[in-house]
């Protein structure tokens, strides 16, 4: 992720020790650190620890803060470290502690506690279930449609990540929303926007872009993208499930009397083909009567 976002700004000179990254894993915390180093990478810093136990980017006895915030976490992570983060000294816990047992909303709750508070953005992949499970991440996931800093969300077809075959959705957060994105959020399905592979689904090029576009353009599309008020999200007790907000297509409905002539005029061909078969076959000699 950090190779791409180099990338994309072209290894500009602004990127030089301003790119971050934190990894659990000592082995692939060493491997991305060398794989920067092979794609030219200059000036980054990438450490290991424990980033929901331990983060180690601080400043001030604070956690540092970032203009872009970005992660694939685990997902459903378990025995994440509840009861440190419950009270957790850099107020990570903003929103509330979810349950040991998932700490998705932990990994969302860390990182917007690590956007800069006047240009921070966040890019996050999690299971789709924090669009709708209720309980503690109910309540928490309430607190963040008010925040007013979710700006998109994006559903994506199931089996475009390596790891997890679980459907996977990209929620985009911003803490300095442009005038017409205030109050509102951009629910787009992307479920259908994919190149299905032998061994699994990808996202080519031109489909990303199909995506980026319909973020782009903030707008309505039928069966694709739905901006949608505060206000209906509080009508549907805050649920981000984006089917209960994607407008579709109006299906042709066939009145019962229209459905019953097609069957008859379906079964009477079925008699006569019978019909036709039956005497060819007696013609041929191949049956007797």
């Amino acid at each position: 992720m950090l190779i791409e976002a180099i990338r994309y700004m072209k290894n500009d000179k602004l990127t030089y020790g301003r790119i971050y990254g934190q990894e659990k894993n000592l082995a692939t915390s060493a491997i991305a650190r060398m794989n920067l180093f092979l794609h030219g990478a200059i000036d980054f810093q990438v450490t290991q620890g424990d980033t929901l136990r331990s983060p180690n980017f601080l400043e001030g006895g604070q956690l540092k803060t970032f203009e872009c915030v970005i992660a694939n976490p685990p997902f459903s992570l378990k025995n994440w470290g509840a009861d440190q983060f419950a009270s957790d000294i850099y107020g990570r816990n903003l929103w509330g502690c979810p349950t040991d047992s998932n700490g998705d909303f932990a990994w969302l709750q860390h990182m917007v506690k690590s956007m800069d508070e006047k240009n921070g953005r966040c890019a996050v992949v999690l299971p789709q279930g924090v669009l709708f499970r209720g309980g503690k991440e109910g309540e928490i996931r309430r607190q963040l449609v008010e925040s007013d800093k979710l700006e998109c969300i994006i559903t994506l077809v199931g089996g475009v990540f390596y790891s997890t075959g679980v459907s996977a959705c990209i929620l985009l957060l911003n803490n300095n929303k442009t005038h017409n994105h205030k109050g509102r959020i951009c629910m787009i399905d992307a479920s259908t926007i994919y190149t299905p592979q032998r061994a699994q689904n990808i996202m080519t090029e031109d489909d990303i872009k199909k995506v980026y576009d319909l973020f782009l353009s903030y707008e309505d599309q039928i069966e694709r993208a739905k901006i949608v008020t505060l206000d209906d999200v509080r009508a549907k007790d805050y649920t981000l499930a984006i089917n209960n907000y994607i407008e579709k297509r109006e299906q042709e409905t066939v009145s019962p009397a229209e459905v019953r002539r097609q069957y008859y005029e379906a079964l009477e061909e079925v008699i006569q083909a019978e019909t036709k078969m039956k005497r060819l076959l007696l013609e041929g000699g191949y049956v007797n009567e």
